[in-house]
């Protein structure tokens, strides 16, 4: 027989189909095979189960992996810099995966809120500067109001002036003035006042003023002792300059007074424009001098502007 009864498969040596294991005819299991009382001659012997064959052992590890092949640089492998991070859009790694801010990043809120600080300060400095009086943009009077005496005031360490001198005998006197105007800024925020006794003090860059036009108004002045008077004089207007402003065509200039003393004596005065002492010669004794402001001239315009009459200094020189 040459083909298997039950396969139909080509039989070669053996007892056993090698298709599916059938016995052939008239083989007959060895005495070592088990059996389990099936009859092999009527096909219910047990066929032996196909066995499979193990799995091949995994190759070995190359022992040397040669390098890649060269090639030119590609616009994909390009990484932009951030703010010295490495990686897309300043990311290290894989595009898409985001990584914490930078350290200065975090603090980028609080850069912001400084600079609003900053940027308010400088509102509040600029508003200041355009409300300020005087030296500043704005203007800020009190009305006329009863008469105030006032005495030049120094340092208390410093020598007396000798009243034999005219600074002496100015600084030495007392001035009563019809108003005052009040106090405020100078365009660096420093406090202003326009005293009476500024009059007194040798100063030109401080002034005594009232608001409006002074036309009229009269000016007081005591001497600290009776005294025989060759000169008397002024500076007719606030003679202070700073910062780009001229106070002194800015505020309103005395034009025209006249100077009476205790014996009835009357000496009349032009003044002409300019920041200085104007003096005029007399020969009186008097304790008592009146100051008329007899024509004052318009409010300066422009930025420095004001409707003030003002008087940096006055000046009496004893014989």
């Amino acid at each position: 027989m040459t083909d298997c009864a039950e396969c139909g498969h080509e039989l070669g040596t053996g007892r056993y189909c090698t298709n599916c294991g059938h016995p052939v005819d008239g083989a007959a299991p060895s005495l070592g095979d088990e059996h389990d009382g099936s009859d092999w001659r009527t096909g219910t012997a047990e066929r032996p189960r196909p066995r499979t064959p193990p799995a091949p052992p995994p190759a070995p590890p190359p022992a040397w992996t040669p390098p890649s092949a060269p090639r030119f640089p590609l616009f994909a492998d390009e990484v932009d810099e951030v703010d010295g991070v490495g990686g897309v859009d300043g990311l290290d790694g894989p595009v898409g995966v985001a990584e914490p801010p930078p350290a200065h990043h975090r603090r980028a809120p609080w850069g912001r809120w400084v600079a609003a600080a900053a940027v308010l300060a400088v509102v509040v400095v600029l508003g200041v500067w355009l409300l300020g009086d005087d030296d500043g943009d704005g203007s800020a009077a009190r009305e006329p109001g009863p008469s105030a005496s006032a005495t030049a005031t120094g340092d208390p360490s410093a020598d007396e002036p000798d009243a034999d001198t005219p600074a002496g005998l100015t600084a030495e006197s007392e001035v009563t003035v019809p108003a005052t105007a009040e106090p405020n800024q100078d365009v660096n925020g420093k406090p202003v006042d326009y005293e009476a006794a500024n009059m007194l003090d040798g100063v030109p860059e401080t002034c005594w003023r009232m608001p409006g036009d002074g036309s009229g108004e009269e000016i007081v002045i005591t001497l600290p002792a009776k005294t025989r008077l060759r000169s008397v004089g002024l500076i007719n207007g606030y003679a202070k300059q700073m910062e780009g402003r001229d106070w002194y065509h800015g505020n309103r200039r005395i034009a025209k007074v006249e100077w009476e003393f205790d014996d009835g004596t009357k000496h009349a005065q032009v003044l002409e424009d300019t920041t200085a002492v104007q003096s005029i010669d007399v020969d009186t004794t008097t304790t008592t001098i009146t100051l008329r402001l007899v024509d004052v001239s318009k409010p300066g315009k422009g930025k420095s502007g004001r409707d003030f009459t003002a008087i940096s200094d006055l000046l009496f020189v004893a014989r």
